[in-house]
C-alpha cells in the first residue's frame, strides 16, 4: 500500500515536470499589460518640438502604440484636470513644490517599485532625487543650476581683474561698488554693479530657487526652510544663518537697480548671482553683439562669507512624473519615461533645450566639456534639490514677503529680519 502510494506520488512529480520541461521555463509571474495610447504633457515651444521627435522614435520601435502631447495647464497646476479625471498619463514639469503637492495628493504613482528603477536611479545623480513622503515619485531628466555671471568689460573699466573673480562677500561688495560707481553711458543708462530679479518676488515660491544659493553658502549647506517633516520651518535657527544672507543681500541691494528693467544682457549690470545654464540663449540677444563666456563674460561659484566655504547652488531644470490612471496606461508611461533616460535620447533632449546632465554617464561627454559648459557640470556636485514640499511654496512666499521689505524697500530693520520671516512663514504652513 505505501509502496503503490509512493509510486503514485512519483509519477505525479514526474508528469508535473515532464509538463514543465514541454511548456518552457516557469514564469513567477507575468510582466504587465501596457496600453497602446498614453498623453504626454510638455511645455509649449522647443520641448514640444524635440519631444515630437522622440515620441516619433519611440513609435517607430513599438507599432500599434500611440503617444499624444499635450501642454501643460497654465501655471503648471494639475489639480482641476485630476479632479475631472482628464489628467495626462505622464508629465514633463519643473523641479519645485508642484512635484510635492501631486504627491500629496495620492495623485502619482511610487516608481521605486516599478521594474527597472533600482537600476535607472543607480544612473541618474544622487544629489538630483529627493524622496517625498518616503518615496521616489519623479525623475529627473535634465538639470540646471545657478551661480554668478560677470562682464568683464565692467570689470576691467572699474580696475578689477577679470580674471579674478570676487569669491567672498567682502570681495563681491566691493566689486560691486566700484562698478557701480562707473559713469553712466552715452545712451543714459545707469551703470550698476549687480541686479537681483525683483519683480519676481510677487510671483510665488519658485524664486527661492534661485535666490536660495545664497542661503545655503550662508549656513554653507547646513539648512533650507523646512524640517524634514515639512511640518514646520527652521530657518530662524542660528545655524541657519538667515539673519547673515539678509545682510549681505541688503548690501548688495545698494548696488543694484530696483527690478530687472536693467538686465545683465544690457551690458551695463556688473555681476548677476542668479545666472543658470538654461539662460544662455539671453547672451545671443544681448545689446550690441551677442556676449560670449569665457570672452566678454565670466562665470563663477556664487560667492561665500568665508574663504574656504563651500560655495552651493540649487538644482532647477524638468523633472517628469507619472499621474495615476489605470496600471495599463501607467505601465506604459513607465515603460517611454524609461525610454528617455536611455542615454542617447536623453542627450537629445538636454541638449536641444539647454539643460545639464543629470545622468551620471553624460557628464564627462565632450559636449559638456566645453568652457562655457564646464563650469555649471563642476557645480553639479554642489547642489541641492528645492524642498518639494506644498509647505516649501508658502514659506518661501512669506519668507520673499518680508525680504522685499528688508532688502528692497528698507522697511523692516535687519534686527527683525529672521522674526518676522519666521512668523509670517509659520502663518502660512499653518493656515492651510
Amino acid at each position: 500500500m505505501f509502496l503503490r502510494h509512493l509510486l503514485t506520488r512519483f509519477g505525479i512529480l514526474l508528469l508535473a515536470l515532464m509538463l514543465m520541461v514541454s511548456s518552457g521555463p516557469v514564469i513567477a509571474q507575468d510582466s504587465p499589460e501596457m496600453a497602446d495610447e498614453i498623453r504626454v504633457s510638455v511645455v509649449a515651444g522647443a520641448m514640444q518640438d524635440t519631444m515630437m521627435q522622440l515620441v516619433e522614435k519611440y513609435q517607430d520601435a513599438n507599432p500599434g502604440v500611440t503617444v499624444t502631447l499635450e501642454l501643460e495647464p497654465e501655471g503648471g497646476a494639475f489639480q482641476a484636470l485630476i479632479a475631472a479625471g482628464n489628467q495626462p498619463d505622464l508629465i514633463i514639469t519643473s523641479f519645485g513644490p508642484m512635484l510635492g503637492t501631486l504627491s500629496e495628493m495620492g495623485a502619482t504613482v511610487q516608481l521605486d517599485n516599478m521594474p527597472g528603477a533600482d537600476e535607472l536611479f543607480s544612473r541618474i545623480e544622487p544629489l538630483s532625487l529627493e524622496k517625498l513622503y518616503g518615496h521616489y515619485y519623479y525623475v529627473p531628466i535634465g538639470a540646471d543650476v545657478t551661480l554668478m555671471i560677470y562682464n568683464k568689460a565692467l570689470f576691467e573699466e572699474a580696475g578689477l581683474d577679470p580674471e579674478a573673480p570676487p569669491v567672498t562677500w567682502d570681495e563681491f561688495l566691493a566689486a560691486a561698488e566700484a562698478i557701480d560707481a562707473l559713469p553712466t553711458r552715452s545712451n543714459g543708462d545707469e551703470v550698476y554693479g549687480t541686479v537681483f530679479w525683483n519683480e519676481a518676488l510677487q510671483w510665488g515660491g519658485w524664486y527661492w530657487n534661485m535666490l536660495q544659493p545664497i542661503y545655503l553658502n550662508a549656513n554653507q549647506g547646513e539648512c533650507q526652510l523646512l524640517n524634514n517633516l515639512a511640518t514646520n520651518i527652521i530657518f530662524d535657527r542660528p545655524e541657519c544663518n538667515l539673519e547673515g544672507f539678509f545682510e549681505f543681500t541688503r548690501a548688495a541691494q545698494l548696488h543694484a537697480p530696483a527690478t530687472m528693467e536693467k538686465n545683465f544682457f544690457g551690458r551695463n549690470i556688473g555681476m548677476w548671482l542668479q545666472y543658470g545654464y538654461s539662460w544662455q540663449p539671453n547672451l545671443l540677444s544681448a545689446a550690441g553683439d551677442p556676449m560670449v563666456i569665457g570672452e566678454d563674460v565670466g562665470v563663477a561659484p556664487v560667492p561665500v562669507p568665508n574663504e574656504g566655504d563651500t560655495s552651493f547652488t540649487t538644482f532647477g531644470g524638468r523633472s517628469m512624473m507619472i499621474l495615476k490612471t489605470s496600471p495599463e496606461r501607467e505601465a506604459r508611461a513607465w515603460d517611454f519615461l524609461q525610454f528617455l533616460m536611455e542615454e542617447e535620447n536623453n542627450f537629445k533632449f538636454i541638449t536641444e533645450l539647454g539643460y545639464l546632465p543629470v545622468l551620471t554617464a553624460l557628464k564627462d561627454d565632450p559636449y559638456f566639456q566645453t568652457p562655457d559648459r564646464l563650469p555649471f557640470v563642476q557645480l553639479l556636485e554642489h547642489g541641492y534639490v528645492p524642498e518639494q514640499f506644498a509647505a516649501a511654496e508658502r514659506a518661501a512666499s512669506a519668507l520673499q514677503g518680508v525680504y522685499q521689505g528688508v532688502v528692497v524697500e528698507g522697511s523692516v530693520p535687519l534686527d527683525d529680519a529672521v522674526g518676522e520671516a519666521a512668523s509670517a512663514a509659520r502663518d502660512a504652513i499653518q493656515s492651510q
